[in-house]
């Protein structure tokens, strides 16, 4: 059964499709990052040593609108993180892309179900959102993911939405980079998360909601991938 979204759950689910936003970003970054299907690449400025094993929120902002097409309500908004971390790039993706195992170490993802691959896309059906004295508000959605092996060494996987299967998103997108970084005399990986998702007829209330919520929601996806792959690693 699927119950209604409001107040604090529906900040916990709403924007949970892989993390989250929250402070204010530049207009001409919002403006771009906004219609943005995916984040590549290192941004300039950053001190690398300061985010070893530290993720850290970039930028993040909300907007309500009303759809021009079909006049509904909806939210859109966009984070991005970043961290570097002290072990092999090739571990961290591995993580990145075992789909079917997300439920049991990224927060919030309740289900994973591989349902198929055509070459390098992955088709996934995904149950995001909470649980909680045995009852659970999250939306159901199909995503098509890719695994793109980019310039220098580095590594993207991306996600879109195909089916909202709710009907709670009209649209969502995700990715992960990771790239090989020289930090202090030694090569590390560099991490790069983006989120966008956009949620249909969003409850009273929900753009305040989320701007408490995302910032820790975001650092925990990048965390996430880091903490299995050190489980995971050899003893």
């Amino acid at each position: 059964m699927r119950f209604a979204l409001s107040g604090i759950a529906a900040a916990a689910i709403a924007l949970l499709t892989f993390g989250q936003p929250v402070m204010a970003a530049p207009i001409a970054t919002t403006r771009e990052t906004l219609t943005a299907e995916y984040l590549y690449g290192v941004p300039a400025g950053l001190d690398m040593s300061a985010l070893v094993d530290k993720p850290r929120l970039l930028g993040t902002t909300h907007q309500l609108f009303q759809d021009e097409t079909t006049g509904e309500r909806r939210l859109t908004g966009y984070a991005e993180a970043v961290a570097v971390y002290d072990m092999p790039l090739e571990s961290l993706v591995a993580v990145a892309c075992d789909f079917a195992s997300y439920p049991s170490f990224v927060p919030r993802i309740l289900e994973a179900t591989v349902q198929g691959r055509d070459g390098p896309v992955w088709r996934v059906r995904y149950n995001v959102g909470i649980r909680f004295l045995g009852v659970e508000v999250a939306y159901r959605s199909i995503f098509d993911s890719t695994i793109e092996h980019l310039d220098d060494g580095a590594v993207g996987v991306r996600a879109w939405q195909v089916q909202s299967l709710d009907g709670g998103l009209y649209e969502s997108y995700n990715s992960f980079y990771f790239a090989p970084v020289t930090v202090n005399g030694k090569t590390m990986c560099f991490v790069r998360y983006f989120n966008r998702p956009g949620i249909r007829r969003p409850g009273f209330g929900l753009l305040q909601v989320l701007d408490l919520f995302t910032p820790p929601e975001s650092r925990a996806q990048v965390a996430a991938i880091a903490n299995e792959a050190r489980r995971r690693a050899p003893r």
